[in-house]
């Protein structure tokens, strides 16, 4: 699984979050007096730079067009973080002029989850189809009990469930992240 985006995501967010906790604290203290009681009460942009907006007609306008610019921005990027990647349908035709195929990935994410959700010990599995439908790529989430054996349900998984999936997908093989978690707490059957 590629977690670079997440990394990126996390370090240009404590970037920011550092230069904007820094200058907000500089303009607490300052408004606190802690760089001079004259420069607590005097405007925070000098007359210099005042000066200098009111002699250019463009400064105002263009500072706000840079600020929709970065609104904008921070928008395609917060979008761009509801993105799951997650695939709607693959198509299994390899040649698009022959006619067209498409099976549902959730038809496909439903079977397998059923079936290893059959398997001993089995507690919950999800699965999910992301990437292209010529290239998929499964993730499988598996919830297991302690009288599970994770050995047995990895091999199962691996010889089984994935060549089966597979096959239904004429493809020689999709890569398939699989992870298994330990559930401690083992509930009672729900009885109806």
């Amino acid at each position: 699984m590629d977690r670079r985006p997440a990394h990126l995501n996390r370090t240009g967010l404590t970037l920011l979050g550092a230069v904007l906790a820094a200058a907000g604290g500089a303009g607490l203290a300052r408004g606190l007096g802690a760089f001079g009681d004259g420069r607590a009460s005097a405007p925070v942009l000098s007359g210099e730079v005042r000066r200098f907006a009111d002699e250019r007609g463009w400064f105002w306008p263009a500072l706000a067009a840079a600020a929709v610019v970065l609104a904008l921005l921070g928008l395609a990027w917060l979008l761009a973080q509801g993105r799951s990647g997650k695939m709607a349908g693959l198509a299994l035709e390899p040649d698009a002029d022959a006619g067209g195929t498409r099976l549902s990935a959730k038809a496909v994410t439903g079977a397998i989850e059923d079936e290893i959700g059959e398997y001993p010990g089995v507690r919950k599995a999800r699965a999910r189809l992301i990437g292209s439908s010529r290239r998929p790529e499964l993730r499988l989430n598996v919830a297991y009990g302690q009288r599970a054996d994770a050995a047995e349900l990895r091999r199962r998984i691996e010889e089984e469930s994935v060549p089966r999936l597979c096959a239904a997908l004429e493809r020689d093989s999709v890569p398939t992240v699989v992870r298994l978690r330990l559930v401690r707490k083992e509930q009672p059957p729900t009885v109806v």
